[in-house]
């Protein structure tokens, strides 16, 4: 597995593309990723597709801020995303509630 974030979900969601086409088949939400230890990327999930972008989106749906460390374990579900949020270790902003969808995508991806 790579240690790379980025290169990390994006394997996990290509190989998982049939199983989340239904998870994903609404509008197009973005969801912005930033923290120590990686280059800032974006998810963009909806019109039946997941596509993630290295660099900055100007108007994500949610901002996802979490070290590289964190970020892997929650990529590979070492980590529990609510516990992190509430106790600081994930910071969100813009649509929590959309972030949750993420959640669900990764554990779809994961299970794949």
């Amino acid at each position: 597995m790579s240690e790379d974030p980025f290169e990390l979900l994006r394997s996990m969601t290509e190989k998982a593309l049939p199983k989340l086409t239904s998870k994903v088949s609404g509008p197009v939400k973005v969801f912005q990723f930033t923290g120590e230890g990686y280059d800032p990327f974006y998810v963009e999930v909806g019109g039946g597709t997941v596509k993630l972008t290295k660099g900055t989106h100007r108007s994500p749906t949610a901002t996802i801020q979490v070290n590289k460390d964190n970020l892997l374990k929650l990529i590979k579900g070492q980590l529990d995303a609510m516990q992190a949020y509430f106790s600081g270790i994930i910071k969100v902003t813009g649509n929590i509630m959309d972030a949750a969808t993420l959640i669900d995508i990764m554990n779809t991806a994961r299970s794949a």
